[in-house]
């Protein structure tokens, strides 16, 4: 037994009054929180400790700049902050030892704009995280110059990578970079790897070329491209195959740009600088990487400002010297100078763990505004009690009890009884169709006996049996295959709507196969067969498997038509991917339903397997496989042979072929199509 409570309209405003306060106060308390911003700091030299250390102070959505000059240091970026230089036209150098990598990209987010990269490290730079942006950066003298390990979604552009043995290497679970706009001039390679699924250009887009203005796609400049560019846009007329001498794992071929660039990549000026390729940290988003250019020009003018005059220029190196600036300037965070990080989404742990104090406030508070509500709400209002019962699994309906109507008969007895009510039609189809009498209820629907004034007959009308998201796509998808069908042998859908709630109106058939007592006589099962397989047969040639045949959902006219009902578990043929609930009735599945590992995916052969079934029955009294629970009937599925049926008559053999080829475990051992059944089903009666 199920129970709910009833709650007045009261009740329904407190509910939703202890509902909004604790949001409003939540509200209130955040709106006196002051904004946390991200962090700028500026590395002035190993007076103040290494750049690691440095980053090692960051939060998420930070920025770190470096004055020009050669700093000896390998980095591994952790965190998703902004690094490169101060003053881009006179980037640092990050000279590297070999120890390990000069640059490690260890965190999803960074912005790495603005470096020279060098030293004797085996890798100038690693990227091993996702969505990162690296720009601008030299990558020169190394084995490897660039090497992306399970990297995905970073972007690559305007750098340049020459002078390396290999420019770029991918392992096999690097996927959906994009490199576009770099320079390539390597020893050996300019790209070798194991993975293919990478972009190598960008979208069409507006750009300037050698004065005149183009729009098309652009690729990368390769020192080995020899291509020739007829149309003067700067783009080679061919596109340039990436082929390496490697060998081995690292080995690659077949990795194409179809837009390769005939001069450097200087000589093309974009126009449309809000390109999603080339701004967005994650291809195809909405946010834009931080705009370093406020945070730069303040340093620049705190720098120019605090230096002597006569002292060296800002960016001079004298040999031995990790570079030149005032000593003056702090390393530590610089005041008044934030960058929010992008979609303001890095912020949230500094904010969960500054504020932490609010979130408990707010938490304790709602508990106590909860309480007390609830508390109110108990002594101002004692609720009916609504019992919805369900009764036998054969009445297949739900019922529910009359508030105050006492204890009463048992809820198997509850036809004709005043303690009991059968389920309603909502009030919202109620006036369409009043006096609706409820009839039963399946998987996804409830159906009602109605009358349509209109047409001056009677209807059955189905509802979803609840309204979630799960029973919607369900319902629909079965009003959206049923309404394209239409065959003397399936029930026809008069009317179907999801306004003002989804319905089905369709012919009102009293009877099913499920109310005649089996087994049946020969003559009469064929018949029946017969019809139900005409109705397969058109569904199958609009491209709709039932996948659901059994006796209830095969409904019975007065004159002995059979017509198929309940297509909620029906697919179109064209549908590759399966969707709604997955339910069928164990006793009349298929064993490709059961275990499609072994026997496949279920289709048109599936129906015929079931038809089978339901012949079985029909003319023996009893199903082909049973057992005394869903394993024993499951395993009797899957292996076992059941008795051939004994049908009478002089056509008892045919049938029994009839049926065993219907029951086939292999779908392919099966008939091919529902017309085979039929051809042999018409000479039975020759």
């Amino acid at each position: 037994m199920r129970g709910c409570r009833n709650s007045g309209t009261g009740d329904d405003n407190i509910q939703k009054i202890s509902a909004i306060l604790p949001v409003l106060f939540l509200i209130g308390i955040l709106a006196l929180v002051p904004p946390v911003s991200a962090t700028v700091f500026m590395y002035t030299g190993t007076s103040n400790g290494t750049i690691q250390e440095m980053i090692n102070q960051t939060s998420s959505g930070d920025s770190v700049f470096l004055l020009p000059g050669t700093y000896h240091e390998n980095l591994i970026i952790d965190r998703s902050i902004t690094f490169g230089a101060l003053d881009t036209s006179n980037l640092p150098e990050i000279n590297t030892d070999n120890t390990r990598a000069g640059v490690t990209l260890a965190a999803d987010g960074i912005t790495l704009n603005g470096l020279n990269i060098s030293g004797t490290a085996p890798t100038g730079l690693v990227v091993q995280s996702n969505n990162n942006r690296i720009s601008d950066i030299t990558i020169q003298g190394f084995n490897r110059g660039v090497e992306l390990k399970s990297a995905t979604n970073n972007i690559l552009s305007e750098n340049t990578i020459t002078k390396n043995s290999i420019g770029i290497l991918m392992d096999r679970s690097s996927r959906s970079n994009t490199i576009l706009l770099n320079q390539f001039d390597n020893l050996i390679a300019d790209e070798a790897g194991q993975s293919q699924d990478n972009r190598w250009y960008s979208d069409h887009q507006d750009y300037t070329y050698k004065g005149a203005s183009f729009y098309g796609p652009l690729g990368n400049f390769w020192k080995a491209y020899s291509g020739t560019d007829s149309d003067g846009n700067g783009v080679g007329d061919t596109a340039y195959t990436i082929t390496d001498s490697t060998t081995g794992p690292q080995a690659t071929s077949g990795i194409t740009d179809p837009a390769p660039l005939v001069s450097l990549p200087g000589s093309y000026t974009l126009m449309t600088k809000n390109s999603s390729v080339l701004n967005a940290t994650t291809p195809g988003s909405s946010e834009k990487p931080p705009d370093l250019k406020a945070d730069r020009q303040q340093l620049l003018q705190q720098i120019q400002q605090q230096q002597p005059q006569g002292q060296t220029p800002l960016g001079s190196e004298t040999p031995g010297v990790q570079g030149q600036f005032p000593s003056d300037i702090s390393s530590s965070p610089v005041s008044g100078n934030a960058v929010s990080p992008p979609g303001g989404v890095a912020m949230l742990p500094r904010i969960l763990m500054d504020f932490w104090w609010v979130i408990l406030l707010v938490v304790i508070v709602s508990l106590v505004i909860g309480v007390w509500f609830e508390r109110s709400r108990r002594k101002a209002h004692t609720p009916a009690r609504i019992e919805y019962v369900q009764v036998s699994p054969a009445a297949n309906a739900t019922v529910v009890k009359v508030p105050g109507a006492g204890s009463g008969p048992a809820a198997g007895e509850w036809r004709g009884q005043p303690y009991y009510t059968a389920a309603q039609l909502p009030p919202a189809l109620g006036k369409k169709y009043p006096n609706a009498e409820y009839m039963g209820e399946g998987g996804v629907g409830r159906v009602f006996r109605a009358w349509d004034a209109g047409e001056h007959r009677p209807v059955a009308v189905k509802i979803p049996i609840r309204f979630d998201e799960v029973t919607g796509t369900q319902f629909t998808k079965e009003l959206h295959i049923w309404q394209g069908l239409h065959h003397k042998n399936i029930v026809e859908i008069y009317a179907a709507n999801v306004f003002p709630m989804p319905y089905i109106e369709m012919e009102y058939i009293e009877s099913s196969l499920a109310g005649l007592k089996f087994p049946l006589a020969t003559e009469r099962a064929v018949a029946i067969i017969a019809g139900v397989a005409e109705g397969l047969r058109y569904a199958h040639e609009q491209g709709i498997v039932h996948r659901d045949i059994k006796p209830e959902n095969i409904l019975i006219t007065a004159d002995d038509v059979p017509k198929i009902t309940d297509w909620g578990l029906a697919k179109a043929l064209s549908d590759t991917k399966q969707t709604g609930l997955i339910s069928f009735s164990l006793n009349y599945a298929a064993p490709e339903q059961l275990a499609p590992n072994i026997y496949g995916d279920a289709g048109q052969w599936t129906d015929i397997y079931q038809l089978g079934v339901l012949f079985y029955e029909m003319v023996t009294g009893r199903l082909p496989f049973r057992g005394d629970g869903m394993g024993e009937i499951t395993q009797a599925i899957l292996h076992n042979t059941p008795l051939p049926p004994e049908p009478s008559g002089p056509n008892a053999e045919a049938i029994r072929n009839i049926i065993s080829r219907c029951l086939q475990k292999q779908p392919k051992d099966r008939y091919a199509s529902v017309s085979d059944i039929l051809e042999d089903l018409r000479r039975l009666g020759k």
